[in-house]
């Protein structure tokens, strides 16, 4: 199998190829304060060529030669419109104090979970029933009536 050609891309792949030539510009624009012509354009070619060879793709030099000339203009009006994209922003670590708020946060909020579910396993009782141990396939609860314990219904226990 030879070299593979742009159009045979899927539309994400170019997409992210296409970010990549745009870094590329984008880096000699800020070096230089001035976009790439003659043969600067040809070192960012193989710059570009370079970074899309280890994506495993297998698109030829000339391919990507041909796709980031032709860019070129798109790129050129791209930043005169926008600026040069902002790199994104570092992560903020947590302070220890930040940590171990969300740790009791987190503790309480289990804490509650378990009350609530611990509220919730109290047997199910209804005025027929004592104890609903089950429900049948037909949806009728089965258990131990209030007369097999020989209560009335509600009654406490002793």
């Amino acid at each position: 199998m030879g070299a593979r050609e742009w159009k045979d891309l899927k539309a994400k792949q170019k997409q992210k190829l296409s970010e990549v030539m745009f870094g590329v510009v984008c880096a000699h624009y800020k070096e230089h304060g001035q976009m790439p012509a003659g043969a600067e354009l040809e070192k960012l070619a193989k710059a570009a060529f370079t970074k899309i060879q280890g994506r495993g793709l297998g698109l030829s030099y000339e391919t990507v030669h041909d796709v980031f000339l032709k860019k070129q203009a798109r790129f050129t009006e791209r930043i005169e419109k926008n600026g040069l994209p902002e790199p994104p922003k570092p992560r903020v670590k947590k302070t220890e104090a930040e940590k171990l708020a969300i740790k009791r946060a987190a503790r309480k909020r289990k804490k509650a979970r378990l009350a609530a579910q611990e509220q919730q396993s109290l047997p199910e009782q209804d005025g027929r029933f004592f104890y609903i141990a089950g429900y049948t396939s037909g949806g009728a609860p089965y258990g131990v009536t209030w007369e097999e314990m020989g209560l009335e219904p509600w009654e406490e226990l002793e």
